[in-house]
């Protein structure tokens, strides 16, 4: 499964949700999140999400303490982040800003 996500992490930009299983925080931030994916135009299946129930080690590996957490890796390098349910459409809209199409 590791090299499945190795794999998924070459492509630029890169985004990433974090959950833990089904707990109700999580599947707010799924829903709001496919939302604003479709406003911006980026596919949904583009999208990493890793559920650390399933993935502890994954939160160590990537520095997440919190979720729901959404990580947007650039081309560049740098990565960005935000948490909570992303239930703030503006906020979570101008987040996504860079994939916009």
């Amino acid at each position: 499964m590791n090299q499945e996500i190795d794999q998924q992490e070459s492509a630029a930009p890169r985004l990433t949700l974090f959950v833990t299983g089904d707990a109700p925080r999580s599947r707010r931030a799924r829903v709001n999140l496919k939302a604003a994916l479709q406003t911006v135009g980026f596919d949904p299946a583009d999208l990493l999400v890793i559920d650390l129930v399933e993935q502890p080690e994954q939160s160590i590996k990537r520095s997440i303490f919190a979720t729901p957490a959404l990580m947007l890796m650039r081309g560049d390098g740098s990565i960005d982040a935000t948490y909570g349910d992303l239930s703030d459409e503006e906020k979570l809209l101008d987040f996504l800003s860079p994939l916009a199409h």
